[in-house]
């Protein structure tokens, strides 16, 4: 095949990809229908209401949301201070739970299982703008460490409590 066909499929290609949806990503303006507007507006984590037994996982979620509000640009985070929007998390419930393990004792099964809210409230008034309403998210994990596991459905609880928060209609 001639290096001019090559081209040629390939621009028929990019054609047929943008027509089926795809896009660039960093060309889509940022936080498009998000419920706390076009990512120019300030957001912070009032506070995370957990029910584990594990202390480091508030600390977790307000890092892993953190990060991810900025991938998605859907806001500038403040850590402390005023701002327009404050987050609280709530875990209204967490279990993980270990099962089969082998003759030596090492567990091959770790199932996983967390439900998540978020509430968004506007930062002067504290008056509720948008809830997530609770997402739950489980999991079974084979051949993983209980913290894999964890950070793991912590992880995919939240991807799916911000995808709600993009996909809200004004």
């Amino acid at each position: 095949m001639s290096m001019r066909a090559r081209a040629g499929l390939l621009v028929v290609l990019c054609l047929l990809m943008g027509a089926c949806g795809y896009r660039w990503q960093g060309f889509d303006d940022p936080a498009v229908g998000s419920v706390i507007g076009d990512g120019s507006k300030t957001l912070k984590i009032d506070r995370v209401e957990q029910s584990s037994m594990f202390p480091w996982v508030p600390y977790y979620l307000r890092s892993l949301i953190r990060d991810e509000v900025n991938l998605r640009k859907l806001a500038r985070w403040v850590d402390s201070g005023d701002a327009d929007y404050t987050m609280t998390v709530r875990m209204p419930s967490f279990q993980i739970r270990s099962y089969a393990s082998d003759a030596e004792d090492v567990t091959l099964l770790n199932a996983a299982t967390v439900q998540l809210e978020i509430v968004i409230a506007d930062g002067t008034t504290g008056d509720v703008v948008w809830r997530s309403g609770v997402v739950a998210y489980s999991e079974n994990y084979e051949n993983t460490r209980e913290s894999v596991a964890i950070r793991e459905v912590l992880a995919q609880a939240v991807y799916r409590v911000l995808d709600r928060m993009q996909q809200q209609d004004f």
